[in-house]
């Protein structure tokens, strides 16, 4: 479950942080300024100080925030002059938005805040939908609006070029002050602050709403406030009621609003929505009974609680988050609940789990038993979590201790004089140091005149800094006043009253070319009117606080922390950012609730009772060790029944059975009804895959096996309830790994693979290396006895020098000739219907009538020259043996164990892949030697680790990352089990709580009729009124169900406006037909529509993954360090929702999370990337084009800058696979193409070659079979399976992919003269998402 922060504030006003991952409380940097109310979503703060001004704190993300400002310059051409600045007077700006409706000349665009800097001047975007443009990036239309193109054309009146700029945030961690009302900020200061509304229906992804209350009992709203923007833009009053007055207001995560009056009673605002977040009108609530009086009210998602004005609980029942928006009921409740304790402040999170502070004792206390199903919970339970202060807080708050509450820091002017700790203190100003920045003003010595500056404040240049180093502990004070004397602040707080609450730009007086482009760690300041930043210098400054140092529960080695203290008194608790499983809840419970029941199993009366029973159990059980045991658990038979589809019949109930023998074998067997009749029986040993293909309603589990039924696929058995099904999965995934020894962890060259429902798998090529190696070589041994010939065989390693293959067979007394040839097959197109003359290497054609061996090879389809000599060595009716050993000239063929001859070779060895023997002949045996692990695709044994997970990627060391369906990003801990196994396992060494959100997507379809306008009445060939994505299948919200009993829906059904292409206010898209291109904004032509809902579903379960961090991914990749690597770290590149590339330090294999990200920046989003031999990095845009990484070395592993790759004509990539010879690549169309001629000289390649199609016409693997459906048909048409889903290219030669019907495959024939390689072989169909390759080298023993 991913980890998340209780906020509190102290008795002091100090701000503490408590992670459900931790079991401390941490304080955050202390500064010399201290805070009144708190409140807090995901990764933000929003506070009131006490100087009573706004501050907002963003903190737990990794990835800078950074925001990419373009401006278009157009361009029309005129007669006389060509291309030219001057616009006709109907035109746009020369400098515009994209649009052309917003003015963007480049010296108007300006900073927000201080808080932002410029991170690079003005340039240009060298690229227009992937495809690279020329160094002057102009495109080219016929006029203004259109659409353009790359080149000029002779009705081109127009062009435009985009210029980009990134601005960044550089008050990360740090807390930031938010503009007052007021120039003189004590004229309306602010008494209360609340931030919710993440959760708000159809909001934008990292919007939030803030509302805030004056001392004058006004309502503020605060425009604009997002992940991107933390700041917002400006305060928008919300117009009250006549003759009220708000003294605290609450909003919840899906935006409902509560405000109490200073009169006890209650406004709601209502119908608070994406299109209208300020909501339309109160409506009032009255308070429990007369004699109480509301004093402050929370609000959760189904949630109100309240407290009184005498300390009493209420709760407000009838609240539905969701639909407060449509239904004033539902925001207002229908009633109030009076609750048991007597608290001081209460506080509900999103989930609506509760903490409250005792009004006596101002402990923190939780509430237990809170369930969607009772959201009163059960009982008060004190949360003694331990609180630590820091002893490396700050200067400021170490002098602020010492000089007592009353001091305060005042700006520097002309003046020679500053106050601190309440007394006038004589200072110089000219031994004060001040720096000259023309980025920030200069202070001014008024301070009403000061508030002037920007519109909210941001890090600025210290005048001074207090430099601690360890002294006496009798010198402590006074040296702090002695340093004291030298420090002091500045402020530069602009009011949006002055501004006309403007965020266009910044002041007139910064000089934009000496912004400073990398701005340092920034620590905040306490000051009048807002929290400005110092520029903190690490070497020096013991009062910078580490942005890098999380808020978990983590000690440095010297002790960073100091001592604890469990009885901390608290003002205020902010519970809107953590999220709490009451059924795995964190450390700081648990602790709790074993701390009191080992104090009552310490009591003496109990300590003798148990005494009592130890010692009379030993007398029990003593004297029977001799005696043979009654029950043997070592042998056992599971019984059960399912429906079954066997031979080609309809799917019939039958009875299983499942015997283990022993320790090492095991069968299944299928039985009708009455169990007269074994309808199959198959040994454990031949099963190379368990898992579920369940839907909806079906519980169904697939037995893969390589022997077994290859002509129908897998074996499928329905249940009829999921935790029958669950319990046969669990026992015949834990026998088949037995009986392969593939218990624990895997080793570092493992395979790793997701399926489509989200189970993660791992197959161990080690666990073939006992089986297969013999002396130097690995063998193979093909089941030939009893087959018929024609007979061919894949030889999965080709046939480099130092491979040997063998045939024992004999021949018929009939038999004229027969032959044995090692053929070159390579892929051709699937649409070619004549016979394909392959390319053989070696022809060994015995002629009994001729009585000799014609030794040949065949190319391009032409028969080269034959060899003869060496007479006849076999006779007819007798068995005999050939080996064909390959060597680095020619093959060496051995007859009955005697060598025969050499034949040189005419094609490369390498490229062979199938043994082919033809004539009538009697096989016994075939047998294919190798110097490399022999790793059939069909002979896999893949085995379910635990866990949910998309995506899985691996390397060569053996580190293992996993991202979830939310986003969430894993490492691997090396246990094996979870919830899956059903509490077989005995061992849950690695095994942690995992948490998934998965989003289910239907369309609303509707058609455009001249009468009606838009309709659900469709024409006879259009798509139903409700389907997916694609409009072929038909899909409701009520047929909508959860996957399996795991799951549980978190939402309803709503509108999604976040759907891809844009939509309208209400959430529609707009086509000319079904299908075509999809657009938000209505044209005359557009007569149809769809619009996208949206239901969320979460899912508990466990498995061997710990949470990485708190930043999102979109992909990861992986690379072993190599051997002249200095640090010995794995090289982990990923992409960040955001579409930011970033580098993860410090991931070792005793590290496997690493320590920190890098942010590697590009002004394309990403989707998508890879890091390969070389080191290679190659990446793929949102807009479908490839980059890769210029500048790479060990000494600088984050490279220089990325430089653009052409894709493919006409296609839009969206992933991307480093190899060693070679970089795939995979459109959106499922096509396959790989990057040749990639060298050190040329490292981008030449260009690109397209793989066919798979083709797969002679597979007889049924449809339903290979989509993975629990749907048993005896249907046995081959699917059309011409597209990829996913590929992935190893270290070595190795190169995987899943086809677009979850096939898994692998390409053979790879080389560094052929790195698109020659064919595919596949393995085990059905329901595969993703696979890794990269941890498997397969290098030759020798």
């Amino acid at each position: 479950m991913p980890s998340s922060l209780l906020f509190g504030i102290s008795h002091e006003g100090r701000v503490y942080a408590l992670s459900t991952k931790g079991s401390k409380w941490r304080e955050l940097v202390y500064l010399g300024l201290e805070f009144k109310t708190l409140s807090a979503v995901p990764h933000m703060l929003w506070a009131v100080g006490g100087d009573r001004q706004v501050y907002v704190y963003v903190h737990g993300i990794d990835i800078p925030i950074r925001i990419k400002e373009e401006a278009y310059e157009n361009e029309r051409w005129l007669p006389l002059e060509g291309f030219s600045s001057r616009l006709f007077p109907m035109d746009r700006f020369q400098f515009s938005s994209i649009d052309g409706l917003t003015d963007r000349t480049l010296s108007k665009v300006r900073l927000p805040s201080m808080a932002w800097q410029w991170e690079s001047d003005w340039h240009l975007e060298l690229s227009l939908d992937g495809q690279p443009l020329d160094h002057d990036g102009w495109t080219y239309a016929v006029d203004f609006p259109a659409k353009y193109y790359p080149q000029k054309q002779w009705k081109s009146c127009v062009r435009r070029r985009k210029w980009v700029r990134y601005r960044r945030y550089s008050a990360l961690n740090s807390w930031c002050a938010i503009a007052p009302l007021h120039k003189d900020a004590t004229q309306e200061p602010f008494i209360d602050v609340a931030v919710g509304g993440h959760a708000l229906p159809g909001i934008d992804e990292g919007s939030v709403l803030v509302w805030a209350v004056t001392a004058h009992g006004r309502v503020m709203f605060r425009t604009g406030v997002s992940s991107s923007s933390p700041e917002g833009h400006k305060w928008v009053p919300v117009p009250i009621p006549h003759g009220c007055e708000v003294k605290q207001i609450c909003v919840g995560a899906t935006g409902l609003v509560w405000a109490v009056l200073w009169n006890g009673k209650v406004l709601v605002r209502c119908s608070v929505t994406r299109h209208n977040p300020m909501g339309e009108y109160w409506c009032e609530v009255a308070a429990p009974n007369e004699n109480e009086r509301l004093s402050q009210v929370a609000v959760g998602t189904n949630a109100v609680w309240a407290v009184t004005t005498s300390n009493h609980l209420w709760f407000r029942r009838g609240i539905r988050g969701s639909a407060a928006a449509d239904s004033e009921e539902c925001a207002k409740g229908s009633g109030w609940v009076e609750m048991v304790g007597r608290m001081g402040l209460i506080s509900v999170a999103a989930n609506d789990q509760v903490w409250a502070i005792g009004a006596e004792d101002r402990l923190l206390y939780f509430r237990t038993g809170v369930t969607p199903s009772d959201l009163t919970g059960k009982t008060w339970r004190l949360m003694a979590a331990v609180t630590q202060l820091s002893r490396a807080s700050s200067d400021v708050s170490l002098w602020s201790n010492l000089a007592g509450p009353n001091a305060r820091l005042n700006s520097v002017g002309s003046s020679s004089q500053s106050t601190v700790c309440g007394s006038s203190i004589d200072s110089d100003v000219s031994d004060v140091e001040i720096p000259h920045s023309t980025s920030v003003p200069m202070p001014s010595t008024n301070l009403g005149n000061a508030s002037r500056g920007f519109a909210s404040s941001a890090p600025t240049r210290s005048l001074a800094k207090l430099n601690l180093k360890p002294d006496s502990e009798g010198n402590d004070n006074q040296r702090l006043l002695s340093e004291g004397k030298k420090f002091c602040s500045t402020l530069s707080v602009k009011s949006e009253e002055d501004s006309g609450l403007s965020n266009t730009g910044s002041a007139s007086e910064v000089d934009e070319p000496n912004v400073k482009t990398n701005p340092t760690v920034w620590s905040p300041v306490q000051s009048v009117g807002g929290v400005l930043g110092t520029e903190a210098m690490p070497e020096s400054d013991l009062s910078l606080f580490s942005s890098d140092f999380p808020l978990g529960d983590h000690l440095d080695a010297d002790g960073i922390w100091g001592g604890g203290d469990s009885s901390m008194l608290w003002t205020c608790v902010a519970a809107g950012a953590v999220f709490i499983d009451p059924i795995t809840p964190p450390n700081w419970f648990v602790e709790n609730s074993q701390a009191s029941f080992q104090g009552e199993l310490s009591k003496p009366w109990r300590l003798k009772i148990l005494q009592e029973l130890k010692t009379r159990t030993d007398k029990a059980t003593n004297g029977y060790e001799t005696f043979e045991k009654a029950i043997e658990k070592n042998s056992w038979v599971k019984c059960g029944t399912a429906k079954a589809m066997l031979k080609d019949s309809l799917p019939e109930i039958c009875s299983l059975e499942l015997e283990w023998i022993g320790s090492e074998s095991g069968t299944l067997s299928i039985l009708n009804l009455d169990q007269t009749q074994t309808k199959l029986q198959l040994s454990v040993s031949e099963i190379t895959c368990v898992a579920s293909c369940s839907e909806p309603g079906i519980p169904c589990i697939a037995i893969h096996t390589s022997r077994l039924r290859p002509s129908k696929g897998p074996l499928k058995l329905q249940f009829s309830t999921e935790t029958e099904m669950e319990d046969w999965m669990a026992n015949l995934t834990l026998v088949t790994c037995q009986v392969n020894s593939t218990r624990g962890k895997p080793s570092a060259n493992s395979f790793w693979a997701t399926s489509t429902r989200g189970d993660v798998f791992s197959f161990d090529p080690s666990s073939l290396e006992a089986h297969q190696l013999r002396g130097e070589n690995y063998v193979q041994e093909m089941l030939v006895a009893g087959k018929s010939t024609p007979y061919d065989a894949h030889l999965h390693n080709s046939f480099p020098p130092g491979s040997r293959v063998t045939l024992l067979a004999s021949a018929h007394q009939d038999t004229d000739r027969f032959s044995v040839n090692l053929v070159c097959r390579s892929q051709q197109q699937t649409s070619l219907k004549r016979p394909i003359s392959h390319d053989i290497a070696l022809h060994f054609n015995p002629r009994f009538p001729d009585e000799i061996i014609v030794r040949n090879s065949k190319h391009s389809g032409v028969w080269e020259r034959e060899e003869r000599e060496g007479g006849l060595p076999i006779s007819r009716g007798e068995a005999f043996s050939i080996s064909i050993i390959c060597q680095d000239d020619a093959f060496k063929i051995m007859v009955n164990d005697i060598q025969f001859t050499f034949f040189e070779h005419r094609l490369n060895p390498r490229n062979i892949s199938h043994i082919e023997i033809e004539g009538p002949l009697l096989l016994h045996k075939l047998i294919y030697e190798s110097k490399r692990i022999i790793v059939s695709p069909s002979d896999m044994f893949w085995r379910q680790m635990g866990g949910h997970l998309r995506r899985v990627e691996t390397c060569a060391s053996g580190v293992t990352w996993g991202i979830g369906y939310d986003c969430t990003p894993w490492f691997y801990t090396g246990g094996w089990g979870g919830s899956f196994l059903r509490g077989l396992e005995t061992s849950s060494s690695g095994i942690n709580p995992m948490a998934d959100t998965h989003a289910y997507y239907i369309y609303e379809n509707q058609r455009w009729n001249p009468l009606t306008g838009y309709t659900t009445h469709m024409l006879p060939t259009d798509r139903n009124m409700w389907s997916d994505a694609t409009g072929r299948h038909k899909r409701t919200k009520e047929g909508t169900r959860l996957p399996s009993m795991h799951w549980q829906w978190v939402s309803d059904w709503a509108v999604d406006y976040q759907t891809p292409g844009g939509v309208d206010q209400d959430g529609w898209q707009y086509a000319i037909d079904f299908p075509a291109s999809y657009h938000g904004r209505k044209g005359f032509t557009d007569y149809v529509r769809r619009r996208r809902w949206v239901r969320k579903a979460h899912l508990l379960t466990s498995g061997p993954w710990e949470e990485l961090a708190s930043t999102k991914l979109l992909h990861v990749s992986l690379k072993a360090p190599d051997a002249s690597a200095l640090d010995g770290c794995v090289l982990a590149w990923a992409v960040t929702v955001e579409g930011e590339a970033v580098f993860r330090r410090g991931v070792t294999t005793d590290c496997p999370s690493g320590t920190h990200w890098d942010h590697v920046p590009s002004d394309q989003p990403l989707i998508c990337i890879s890091c390969g031999f070389g080191p290679k990095v190659w990446a793929i845009g949102r807009n479908g084009s490839a980059f890769w990484r210029f500048g790479i070395t060990s000494s600088n592993p984050l490279g220089e800058v990325w430089e653009s790759v052409e894709p493919p004509a006409g296609s839009s990539l969206k992933l991307v696979s480093v190899g060693r010879h070679g970089i795939w690549v995979l459109d959106s169309s499922g096509q396959l193409s790989v990057r040749r001629e990639v060298t050190h000289v040329f490292p981008e390649g030449t260009h690109w070659q397209s793989i066919p199609p798979l083709d797969l016409d002679n597979s007889v693997v049924t449809v339903s079979e290979v989509e993975g459906s629990a749907v048993l048909s005896p249907t046995n048409q081959p699917p059309p399976l011409t597209g990829w889903r996913h590929v992935s290219a190893g270290p070595g030669e190795e190169v995987w992919a899943i086809s677009s019907s979850g096939v898994v495959c692998r390409r053979h024939g790879i080389t560094k003269d052929n790195p698109a390689g020659t064919t595919w072989s596949h393995g085990v169909v059905g329901g595969w998402q993703c696979i890794t390759a990269r941890g498997w080298t397969n290098e030759p023993t020798d």
